[in-house]
């Protein structure tokens, strides 16, 4: 049985509780026997419900409950409201229910952020999950003229998760108790999918897609002031800290965030102990050397891309060591439409060099945990990839612009980011890389105070703390008693 149906039936029950002590004072007039016609349209009503999901009955309790109400109802007997009442405060312990969750997932660097939430569902019989695959669009601009790129890839089979395609799911039909998005920008989202119009058949519950650090100018609207923090019926949070963000400039004032952590930490805290399979074509690279991640954005002008030559020179050296080059995944073609051509050769060049050396892999893979799982240390510009590495408690260089740094240096943050190391030049990279080479690990208790103080409830267990919240906070709003 729903949930959902369980409800109605409990909703019912609750209303005839009421009916029925109307009835016990009041006068025998037209309003009192259509008062009675009414309840007996209900409880039939109820009954042909239960006889319909007769399997998920574990007792004939119910049934005999009810057939004990309906001759009270008639006579509006004494006992009459207590009868429904105790009918509806045993019946959740008396059927089998679930609780039915979709989870809209876009890109495959994104469903980290729901993965151990659908994984718990997945697994524990009181939740019924279904994934429904939704495109994502990008705005580019080519030749003066702005277009919107729509991306729609199926990578959930690939990692053996079922899913449907978009068209293939009707959430007015559905009508699931629970619906999970991790995307809050409605500009690259079809409309069908807004968190406003998700709202109005379910109860919505957002999983922020990436981890914050620093507090920034924008952070005001992309913590708490999106349309998604409004539509939302519950909001994860990950810290104390983020809570307080949120309560203080969220229009509710906090009133929908539920401090359970984040689920997307659990992919990277299970990383410290469990290895992520390696692709096969990586394998003879590393053979026993020590592996470091080199994470790039996609601003050619603003990343340390221009650092390749140098780079590569050391790694032809030191061939005990491997890189992993793991570029944002838009770079090729940002870099092809705001860059003069020359930029963009360059660019090929530096990849068509990397993919040609023994010790160099260039990392295309849709998940970043390969990556993440086997290296030692990462080498990064500014990204939400640095807060995700640090809950592997490995070592982690921030090749930061001189203003970058200063502007960090002014921000309040989430996390602290003063656990790692950063860089203003390429020597400095390079000096990083020998530390690393020779097992130097020069900010590890900070790291673990920063893991400590700022983020203690990444255990690995936020997403079963979210499905269990959410279980009770689904019982409690509607006053159903479990067992």
């Amino acid at each position: 049985m729903r949930y959902s149906m369980l409800a109605y039936i409990i909703k019912m029950g609750r209303t005839l509780v009421e009916a029925a002590r109307y009835l016990r004072t009041a006068p025998d007039d037209g309003l009192s026997a259509e008062l009675l016609e009414n309840g007996r349209q209900m409880l039939a009503q109820i009954r042909d419900v239960l006889e319909e999901h007769r399997d998920d009955l574990r007792t004939e309790a119910p049934l005999e409950r009810l057939a004990e109400i309906e001759v009270l109802w008639d006579s509006c007997g004494e006992r009459l409201e207590e009868g429904l009442e105790q009918f509806a405060r045993e019946l959740p312990g008396q059927v089998s229910y679930q609780v039915r969750a979709v989870f809209f997932a876009e890109l495959g660097e994104k469903w980290d952020a729901m993965e151990s939430v659908y994984e718990y569902m997945r697994d524990a019989p009181r939740f019924d999950p279904v994934v429904v695959r939704t495109p994502v669009g990008r705005v580019v601009e080519r030749d003066g003229k702005r277009e919107q790129e729509v991306i729609y890839k199926d990578f959930l089979t690939p990692m053996g998760i079922p899913s449907l395609g978009y068209g293939q799911y009707d959430i007015e039909t559905d009508c699931p108790e629970l619906a999970f998005i991790s995307q809050p920008y409605e500009s690259c989202t079809l409309e069908q999918f807004w968190p406003e119009n998700i709202a109005k058949y379910t109860r919505l519950v957002y999983l922020p897609y990436y981890i914050p650090g620093l507090i920034g100018k924008a952070s005001v609207d992309f913590q708490c002031r999106f349309p998604v923090y409004r539509c939302a019926w519950k909001v994860i949070g990950m810290s104390e800290r983020h809570q307080r963000f949120y309560s203080r400039y969220s229009a509710n004032k906090g009133g929908n965030m539920l401090l359970t952590g984040f689920p997307k930490f659990d992919a990277y805290v299970r990383l410290r102990t469990q290895q992520c399979p390696i692709p096969e074509g990586w394998k003879s690279a590393l053979a026993g050397r020590r592996v470091i991640l080199w994470n790039t954005r996609y601003d050619y002008q603003f990343s340390s891309i221009p650092y390749f030559e140098q780079l590569l020179a050391w790694f032809q050296k030191n061939t005990d060591c491997v890189l992993i080059w793991r570029p944002h995944p838009m770079t090729d073609a940002v870099t092809k439409l705001y860059y003069p051509s020359e930029i963009y050769e360059k660019l090929q060049d530096c990849v068509a060099l990397a993919k040609k050396e023994d010790n160099i892999i260039f990392d295309e893979e849709t998940s970043c945990n390969a990556a993440f799982s086997i290296s030692t240390a990462m080498i990064s510009d500014y990204s939400s990839l640095i807060p995700q590495y640090l809950l592997l408690d490995k070592p982690v260089l921030w090749t930061a612009s001189a203003q970058e740094k200063y502007e960090a240096a002014q921000q309040d943050y989430f996390i602290n980011w003063n656990w790692m190391e950063s860089a203003a030049n390429v020597e400095d990279v390079l000096a990083f890389l020998e530390r690393i080479q020779n097992g130097r690990d020069e900010r590890a208790e900070q790291r673990k105070s920063v893991l400590l103080h700022d983020i203690p409830i990444a255990d690995g267990h936020c997403g079963e703390r979210v499905c269990n919240t959410l279980w009770e906070c689904l019982h409690t709003e509607d006053r159903i008693v479990q067992h």
